[in-house]
């Protein structure tokens, strides 16, 4: 049944994809194709600094529980896990539990410092996506109330990362016995992570400043479609385009590879700020083939990782679990 569901949402996600391009012409489709592939290997480059970046921000926090990585290992790890995620329901819940799994032959836990990493990375990258929906409130004006609604829950999400209270302890607390195994445990690395921010702010602050450089680097990727299409680049244009396919991204996670919702997305902000609905298109594939690539290479790495690995069993269980 999970298999006839997964191939389900695939066809859905094609046949939107089919949609969007028969809707804009396959010609105009083209077109715009030809003009991206100037700015494709710019958006590789770009890419590739903010694989470094995210790397440097991972690594700094795993130095400062004891775990020494090297930074190639790091970075195809984290392609891996991405590769996995992209083929995968809810792409983030299947691809954090792979990195920490992956870093599980080192003595001391990486899960305390993974989760940091991630959750100051996505501090950084709701920042970035409440200015482009708060763009959006005077670029889009029948939007307005929307996007002024998606602008304070994403606000009240970084609030719950950023504040130092505990949130799950007291409710464990309260629930005494009746606590479940599983919220106990995510009660305990709550805590660890408090810990970690609490004992390391400098480090805190650097990841941070790492990752607001791989933010500006996404939106240097938008900047370089819009570039070679020959269409005007504009600051709010540009974190408009990109908080809505961040707002895509998060809606669309429960389809694999966000087949069709991607693309969908890009032409919906295109079309909003009277910019060619074919530019959107070809933006959103220039960047999925992007993404297609860099997975590929991902999962080559966890495939020898699997065979050579002295954990390779595990891995393979666990691997096979998400997917």
């Amino acid at each position: 049944m999970k298999g006839v569901r997964r191939i389900g949402v695939l066809v859905l996600g094609i046949a939107l994809f089919g949609f969007a391009v028969g809707r804009i012409g396959p010609g105009r489709v083209h077109g715009e194709l030809e003009a991206m592939s100037s700015a494709i290997v710019m958006i590789f480059a770009l890419s590739l600094m903010r694989l470094y970046l995210q790397t440097q921000s991972w690594s700094l926090a795993l130095k400062q529980d004891g775990i020494q990585s090297s930074r190639i290992e790091l970075m195809f790890l984290r392609l891996a896990s991405q590769g996995i995620g992209y083929l995968t329901v809810l792409g983030p819940a299947a691809s954090e539990p792979i990195k920490i799994k992956l870093l599980q032959h080192h003595h001391r836990s990486p899960t305390a410092a993974t989760l940091v990493d991630t959750g100051v990375y996505w501090l950084s990258a709701g920042l970035v996506l409440i200015a482009g929906l708060v763009t959006a409130m005077f670029a889009v004006a029948r939007n307005r109330g929307a996007s002024m609604l998606l602008a304070a829950l994403v606000a009240a999400g970084l609030y719950s990362l950023v504040r130092p209270a505990a949130i799950l302890a007291p409710l464990v607390c309260r629930l005494g016995t009746r606590a479940p195994g599983w919220l106990m445990k995510a009660a305990q690395i709550e805590g660890e992570i408090h810990r970690f921010a609490e004992t390391h702010p400098d480090t805190i602050r650097r990841m941070f400043l790492l990752d607001l450089a791989c933010q500006a680097l996404l939106l240097g990727e938008v900047a370089t479609g819009l570039f070679s299409l020959h269409l005007p680049v504009r600051a709010g244009m540009v974190l408009l385009i990109e908080a809505a396919g961040r707002v895509v991204r998060m809606l669309g996670g429960w389809m694999p590879a966000r087949i069709g919702a991607d693309e969908g997305g890009a032409v919906a902000a295109f079309v909003a700020l009277g910019l060619p609905a074919a530019g959107g298109l070809a933006l959103a594939l220039a960047r999925r083939l992007r993404d297609v690539m860099f997975c590929l290479a991902g999962l080559v790495w966890i495939v020898f990782r699997t065979h050579t690995a002295e954990d390779a069993p595990t891995l393979r269980g666990a691997i096979e679990c998400k997917l």
